[in-house]
């Protein structure tokens, strides 16, 4: 018995056939990656708005399209992946700057 394998070739052009599903998965696993690194930093110096501003916006991030999938995974059907896609990224972005100005405001 053989199991089809999907193979991609990571061509100039690749990228552009990769679903909506896809690029927030790898998208929040980078978040989640990022956020480790950026959490050591804040803990060695708290005070710097550079690390402040990477620590919101990747908890936004994460946190959005982790909402996104718990959705997802509670029967939406599948062409609500690129709405809702979409809507954490706007979201994330929305929140953070509104968070953003608030705080110096």
């Amino acid at each position: 018995m053989t199991q089809n394998v999907l193979k991609r070739g990571w061509d100039a052009e690749g990228w552009r056939d990769t679903k909506a599903g896809m690029w927030a998965w790898l998208i929040q696993r980078a978040a989640a990656i990022l956020l480790l690194i950026v959490i050591a930093l804040h803990l060695v110096n708290p005070f710097r708005r550079e690390v402040q501003a990477a620590l919101l916006g990747l908890a936004l991030l994460h946190a959005l399209l982790g909402v996104r999938s718990l959705l997802l995974d509670f029967g939406l059907p599948l062409r609500w992946h690129r709405v809702l896609f979409a809507l954490a990224l706007v979201l994330a972005a929305a929140i953070f700057a509104g968070l953003w100005a608030w705080r110096w405001y």
